[in-house]
């Protein structure tokens, strides 16, 4: 009955569409599932898609069938969420699908104190989830629910955490959940705050979920216009920032990182293998240590807690600001950030460091044994090409004049090729070069 669902079940979360993926059964049957592989109290909320108090409804009847309490939190940015279970010490069931349209949905889990269900987890709740050998408790074992109103107890943690200044700042939340905290608290805090796009609407009517530069032009006018600071662009659910300077351009992710380093507090830095060696610059200027670790937020938020670092940052425009002060929480990233520009007190342009060339390509091979069998030829075959090869995630070549990662996507068949460098001519030789040995490998 269920074997056509398996593939909601992914590396970093359960998703899918609503009505044809995730119905209101399977959901349930989901949080039976999650009830048995992690029994702990949970948090279950949301963010704000049509589709989402249905999910948590249907999620929070598995979960208490399967003997554990809830804690129904509502519908909220999803740092909330992530204060639920990193400092309150409750498991979280946060009910979204991010940047996807708005017909999509789906479910981001963790076990308390911040440890989150990915991976294998996953997989172990798939198994579960198609095993004949749980059922539902009895009535006397099953799991009660207590509605919490925890957003007010969130905002004064931010609070009493960080601090403010006296920039103007243009906020996009795209429609989405964080408009529910995001524009308020930077008041708070004592900034001037132009919003657009602040109205929430599921159906992200404005520019979708996704902050995509392509769709940010009306931020970029108003961050002009407004004579602004800086602006900034949310996600749907409130956890990926994208920030513009006074001048309404984007910044990249090692941009934005570079300002919190230098107008905040210094140390060591966890990056993603894609992130730019502009922040490698940066940190070898200013005496810090840069761990790299795979994409995918999950080993950013690990890598930081063993290493006690200042700042993590992953190319999509995930950050752990703060020294971890609530994992990958945008409104966190975003006031840390504001606080920091505030503390160097000149133009965001006049301090970041200039971007370099950079590309990103996609390669469709024939499945995903081909792209496991491609990848490991090329293991081979790169291995000894320079003196810096990782294999972190996927094979990163640092060579003289940029690098090159070429890594196999963790969804689909499909090789992604990453390359940087320090001027158009290299970046075009490098693509040349490296996309001839793929394909010389692919025959």
């Amino acid at each position: 009955m269920y074997e056509e669902q398996k593939h909601i079940f992914r590396r970093y979360d359960i998703r899918g569409i609503f009505g044809k993926d995730l119905t209101p059964e399977i959901v349930s049957r989901i949080g039976l599932s999650v009830a048995f592989y992690s029994p702990c109290t949970f948090a279950v909320g949301g963010d704000i898609r049509k589709s989402t108090p249905i999910i948590m409804n249907s999620l929070i009847s598995g979960l208490t069938s399967g003997g554990v309490d809830v804690y129904d939190i509502g519908i909220v940015p999803i740092g909330t969420a992530i204060y639920s279970t990193f400092h309150k010490g409750l498991g979280m069931a946060y009910v979204t699908a991010s940047h996807l349209p708005p017909e999509w949905n789906g479910i981001k889990l963790s076990r308390p104190k911040g440890d989150l269900m990915v991976g294998r987890d996953i997989v172990d709740i798939m198994n579960i989830f198609y095993s004949k050998e749980f059922s539902p408790k009895d009535y006397l074992h099953v799991g009660k629910v207590v509605k919490v109103e925890i957003l007010e107890e969130y905002t004064s943690f931010l609070l009493k955490h960080l601090k403010g200044g006296n920039l103007k700042v243009v906020i996009d939340c795209g429609n989405g959940v964080a408009a529910k905290v995001a524009p308020q608290i930077l008041r708070d805090l004592g900034y001037k705050v132009v919003t657009i796009n602040c109205d929430i609407d599921p159906r992200f009517p404005a520019r979708g979920s996704e902050p995509e530069p392509e769709k940010l032009q009306l931020l970029s006018k108003v961050v002009r216009e407004t004579n602004a600071d800086f602006g900034v662009a949310f996600d749907g659910d409130g956890d990926r920032t994208l920030f513009l300077d006074e001048k309404g351009n984007f910044l990249s992710a090692e941009q934005a990182a570079i300002v919190m380093l230098e107008g905040g507090e210094r140390g060591d830095i966890i990056a993603n293998v894609e992130c730019s060696t502009i922040l490698d610059s940066y940190a070898q200027e200013k005496c810090c240590k840069i761990y790299r670790v795979p994409v995918g937020r999950t080993f950013m938020i690990r890598e930081m807690q063993k290493r006690n670092a200042v700042l993590g940052v992953e190319s999509s425009g995930h950050f752990v600001a703060s020294k971890n002060l609530n994992m990958d929480d945008g409104i966190v990233t975003l006031i840390y950030f504001a606080y920091s520009l505030s503390n160097i007190g000149k133009p965001l342009s006049q301090i970041i460091p200039e971007k370099l060339p950079f590309k990103k390509i996609r390669i469709d091979v024939a499945s995903d044994k081909v792209k496991f069998a491609l990848m490991e030829r090329l293991k081979d075959k790169l291995a000894t090409m320079s003196d810096k090869v990782s294999f972190i995630d996927g094979i990163r070549i640092d060579l003289e004049h940029g690098w090159v990662l070429i890594r196999p996507s963790n969804t689909e068949p499909v090789i992604r090729v990453t390359i940087e460098a320090y001027t158009e001519e290299k970046l075009k030789s490098f693509e040349d070069k490296f996309l001839g040995i793929i394909r010389e490998q692919m025959k």
